[in-house]
Order: C-alpha cells, then sequence, then structure tokens
C-alpha cells in the first residue's frame, strides 16, 4: 500500500464550504444597545475635542500681470540682488 492510497482512502474530499457547523453562512450577532451608544458618544467627543480647519480666504486676483521674457526678468533680479561678497 502506497502513499497514494493511504491518501485515497483516509482524507475527505468534500470541500470545506460544505463541512462544518455553519455550512459557509457567517454567524451574525446583536450588538448590546449600551455599548453602541458608549460608541457613539465616544466618537462624538473625538471629534468636538479635534479643532475645525479654518477656511482660507481667497485672495483677489492681481489684474496688472505683465509677460516678461527670460531675459528680462535676469536682468530685473540682477538689478535687485546684491552680491553676498559685498562688503560695503
Amino acid at each position: 500500500m502506497g502513499l497514494e492510497d493511504i491518501y485515497q482512502n483516509n482524507v475527505n474530499k468534500n470541500p470545506i464550504n460544505r463541512a462544518g457547523i455553519s455550512s459557509g453562512i457567517p454567524a451574525t450577532r446583536e450588538r448590546d444597545p449600551q455599548v453602541v451608544k458608549l460608541e457613539q458618544d465616544v466618537f462624538a467627543k473625538m471629534r468636538s475635542a479635534i479643532p475645525q480647519p479654518k477656511k482660507e480666504e481667497v485672495s483677489n486676483p492681481v489684474d496688472n500681470i505683465q509677460l516678461v521674457g527670460l531675459e528680462q526678468a535676469l536682468k530685473e533680479l540682477l538689478n535687485g540682488v546684491e552680491s553676498l561678497d559685498d562688503k560695503s
């Protein structure tokens, strides 16, 4: 008698979900109403303890935007920036 014969004779080949007490149906349970109320109260207190984010004010769009080229932008930056090694 080989291992294959032992397996064929001794192993149950029924699907797992058909064997067992619940027959594949999940068990439901009723929750205690006091526990449910306590849970709701705790979550309500947690929500009230967390500060609500303030709404940011939207700034008015700027109407006087002037488009400049790369060269002009670099010139304006160079004119407005002082040298880092300037000792005066």
